[in-house]
């Protein structure tokens, strides 16, 4: 069969007009953009060609040989191997984007392996012209499917050039083989390229943040998710252990291997609280470490609900307490007041005097915790009337500006609303609510610090600011500072800023704070400024 299909194309060659002593030297060549084109279609192909082949080019123990890979066109797309071999063909104008074509080749077989689809060699006088006689060429046809590219069946020729000298079958049996191997290398790898696509589809659409490490802790994969969950910037290659709150606990699991689970962090991120519950579990391999695996749930929904609920169940204790108790305490309470009262209307000597000041102080005391337990318990309807707004701030600030002086602190104000503008709202609860935070401003802060009183309008409503540069506010008190009974302070009751937020709610508005460890803090009060706003206006 070889010798039919050679006489065949030699005959063809003589018909051409070819001369065995002409030197082949194919003309057509393809452009620069066309063979890069080729390049990356068939880059798999190439990549895995090159390391099979340089394998077996050392095997070989310094036989001169130069492999060539064609397209399903004839097009030499790579070559490597020998480099003096390489030159030869260069010569002979056989180059990457050359195209083997028989009119200007003649009898060449990696034209025959391509059209037959079977593995075939020439063999020195095999050849048509004489100038490569000296050569032996071994070529096999290959059909790859090609899932990248989108083209279908990617085919061409691995072929492989020797001189005459090393001749023998062995070559042609290695390429054989080698195009078996290429291919269970090619199932391999679009295997792996198919886990790792479902991987990173599986991963950057949980809903929940993936963090991988390795046993230095350096970041080796993470999600998007995970990028909207933490303040820190990270990146592959970066290290963990520096992540905000989350580094020790890394630490911890790479070291001794221990899983870390149900671990609550508080992170503020782009001026959004998030609360996370992170698990972070070592990952084994031969009974050794070699990493973590972490994983973030946003849990922030479920925490605020917590919340709400222990809020809920605290305002349920303190109705049924308040209830019980109001009515008792007052009605005392307003008798021993008013002998109080009587008493130091009496002329009394010095000590008696400042000790019935201290007894009168501790009774108004009493009577303020009473009137916030029935407040939280049930607050009282808003009487809606209109309040101008400056006017109405300014004598808040004159209200309060003996307790500054106590604590020298000056106030100062940033109005960006004029005479004009009105509030409709309940003054006495607006006070109540002013009260509470400016006295929360003035303790936070140091002495002779300042507490700014801003306003300022958007979409129809007013925001009323208190700004101070003290202590701050930690992300973790900041989801509490609402709840009945929680304080930092250690004469506080808990319920000032709780009676502030429901005194609002029941004006539809809301307070929002923006807070920073030792800079400062800052408590927003958001209300309408239409009266229709307000369901329980009563104009």
């Amino acid at each position: 069969m070889e010798n039919n299909i050679l006489a065949e194309i030699r005959r063809r060659c003589i018909e051409n007009g070819m001369q065995p002593t002409d030197v082949p030297s194919p003309l057509t060549k393809v452009t620069d953009e066309h063979l890069q084109k080729q390049k990356r279609l068939y880059a798999d192909i190439l990549e895995v060609t090159e390391i099979i082949g340089e394998n077996t080019i050392k095997l070989l123990n310094g036989q001169m040989v130069l492999f060539l890979v064609t397209d399903d066109k004839g097009l030499v797309i790579d070559s490597f191997g020998d480099r003096i071999m390489k030159e030869n063909l260069s010569q002979l104008n056989i180059t990457e984007g050359s195209v083997l074509v028989e009119p200007e080749v003649g009898i060449c077989a990696t034209l025959i392996a391509l059209d037959k689809k079977i593995p075939f060699q020439t063999v020195g006088t095999d050849h048509f012209h004489l100038a490569l006689h000296d050569s032996a060429c071994h070529s096999v046809p290959f059909s790859f499917p090609d899932d990248y590219g989108g083209q279908g069946v990617l085919q061409g020729t691995i072929s492989l050039m020797t001189s005459v000298v090393d001749f023998s079958n062995y070559p042609l049996a290695m390429l054989v083989n080698m195009v078996d191997s290429m291919a269970r290398e090619l199932i391999l790898r679009r295997t792996n390229q198919r886990q790792l696509d479902l991987h990173h589809l599986m991963v950057n659409n949980l809903d929940t943040g993936i963090l991988l490490v390795d046993r230095q802790g350096f970041i080796v994969d993470f999600n998007k998710i995970v990028i909207n969950m933490i303040p820190d910037c990270i990146s592959v290659g970066q290290t963990s252990l520096h992540i905000t709150e989350l580094g020790t606990y890394i630490l911890e699991a790479i070291t001794k291997g221990q899983p870390q689970r149900d671990i609550e962090i508080h992170y503020d991120v782009k001026g959004v609280h998030t609360v996370c519950l992170v698990d972070i579990i070592p990952i084994f391999e031969m009974g050794k470490i070699e990493g973590a695996y972490a994983q973030f749930r946003d849990i922030t929904e479920r925490y605020y609900l917590e919340q709400q609920v222990i809020v809920s169940e605290k305002l349920s204790a303190i109705g049924k307490l308040a209830a019980g108790l109001a009515h008792e305490i007052r009605n005392p309470l307003t008798t021993i007041m008013g002998f109080v009262q009587i008493t130091r209307s009496r002329p009394l000597d010095p000590v008696t005097t400042r000790y019935m000041g201290y007894v009168q102080e501790e009774l108004e005391r009493v009577k303020n915790l009473v009137s916030d337990f029935v407040t939280m318990s049930k607050p009282s309807v808003p009487i809606i009337k209109p309040i101008e707004i400056n006017a109405f701030l300014e004598s808040v600030l004159r209200f309060m500006e003996g307790h500054a002086t106590l604590h020298d602190i000056r106030f100062t104000t940033s109005f960006y609303t004029t005479d004009q503008d009105i509030l409709y709202a309940d003054a006495a609860q607006i006070k109540q609510v002013l009260i509470n935070i400016l006295q929360n401003a003035v303790e936070a802060s140091k002495p002779n610090e300042k507490v700014t009183l801003k306003t300022r309008k958007q979409d129809n409503s007013l925001i009323i600011t208190v700004s101070d540069n003290g202590i701050g506010i930690s992300p973790e008190n900041l989801t509490k500072v609402q709840n009945p009974f929680f304080t930092t302070k250690d004469s506080g009751t808990g319920l000032g800023l709780s009676v502030s937020y429901r005194i609002i709610n029941n004006h539809n508005g809301e307070i929002t704070i923006d807070s920073r460890l030792g800079v400062g803090t800052d408590f927003n009060i958001h209300l309408p400024l239409t009266c229709n706003n307000i369901k329980e206006c009563s104009m």
